[in-house]
C-alpha cells in the first residue's frame, strides 16, 4: 500500500513538471488557453477530488502562475497580438492578466498607460477585475494616469471596488490618500476597511493617523485592529526613513 502511495505521488509530480515544462515552452497561445482551462492535470486526482478538492489540482492553477512571471519583449508583443486575436472572447480577460503581470514586473508605464484606457473602456467585468489584480503591485510613478482605477472604487460590484482600492497601493499621487480615508469613513464594513488600510501602508502620511487611531478604539474587529495596528507603524516607519534625526 505505501508503495502505491508512492508511485501515485511520484506520477503526480511528473504530470506536474510536465504541465509547468509545457506552459513554459508551448508558446502563450498555449499559455492563455491553459490560464482559461477547467482540466485537472492528471487523471489519477479524480477519486480523491470526490472527497477533496484543491484549486492546485487545476491547470489553471498553474497557468496563472506562470503568467505572473512573464517579463520579456517576446512575452508583451505576442500578448498584445492574442489581446487583438481574442477581442471579442471572455478569454481575452486572461490576456488583460499576463499583460498587467508583465507591466507590473518591468515596470512598464507605456504598458500601464495602455491597460489603464482598457479599464476605462471594458464592459466586460472580469477583464476589468485582472487588470486590477495585476497591476496593484506595481510601483506608479506619479506621472501616470491612475483616475480609472480611482473611480472603480466607486464601483457597485464589491469585487471590483476591493481590488480598485488594493491597486492604489505604490501610488504617488495626492488625490489617493483623501479618497482612501473618505471610502474609509464611509464604509462600516470591516473587510472593506482592512483593505483600504493595505494602501495606506504605502500612501498614507499623518493626515489618516487620528482617523485609524478612532477607528482602533472603536472597533471591536480583532483583524481590523491588528491592520490598523501594521499600517500606523508603516506610516511612522516612512516618515521616519524620510526625516533622519
Amino acid at each position: 500500500m505505501i508503495d502505491f502511495f508512492k508511485s501515485k505521488e511520484k506520477k503526480l509530480q511528473e504530470a506536474r513538471l510536465k504541465l509547468e515544462q509545457e506552459l513554459s515552452s508551448n508558446g502563450m497561445e498555449f499559455l492563455i488557453e491553459s490560464m482559461a482551462s477547467e482540466d485537472i492535470y492528471s487523471p489519477l486526482l479524480e477519486k480523491q477530488r470526490r472527497e477533496v478538492i484543491s484549486g492546485t489540482d487545476d491547470v489553471s492553477w498553474y497557468a496563472y502562475r506562470r503568467a505572473e512571471k512573464l517579463e520579456s519583449d517576446a512575452d508583451k508583443a505576442e500578448l498584445l497580438a492574442l489581446l487583438e486575436t481574442y477581442a471579442d472572447s471572455p478569454i481575452r480577460s486572461h490576456v488583460y492578466f499576463a499583460l498587467a503581470h508583465l507591466a507590473k514586473n518591468r515596470e512598464d508605464n507605456e504598458l500601464f498607460s495602455f491597460l489603464m484606457e482598457k479599464l476605462q473602456s471594458e464592459k466586460d467585468k472580469e477583464s476589468k477585475l485582472l487588470i486590477l489584480m495585476g497591476v496593484k503591485e506595481m510601483k506608479k510613478d506619479a506621472v501616470l494616469n491612475i483616475k480609472p482605477i480611482q473611480l472603480l472604487t466607486k464601483s457597485r460590484s464589491y469585487k471590483i471596488k476591493t481590488q480598485a482600492i488594493l491597486a492604489l497601493q505604490e501610488t504617488h499621487n495626492p488625490e489617493v490618500e483623501p479618497l482612501l480615508l473618505e471610502l474609509f469613513r464611509e464604509t462600516k464594513d470591516s473587510h472593506t476597511k482592512k483593505m483600504i488600510c493595505t494602501p495606506l501602508k504605502s500612501v498614507g502620511t499623518y493626515e489618516s493617523v487620528p482617523i485609524l487611531e478612532r477607528e482602533y478604539k472603536i472597533t471591536r474587529d480583532h483583524g481590523l485592529r491588528s491592520s490598523i495596528e501594521f499600517t500606523l507603524n508603516k506610516i511612522k516607519e516612512r516618515k521616519s526613513a524620510a526625516n533622519p534625526s
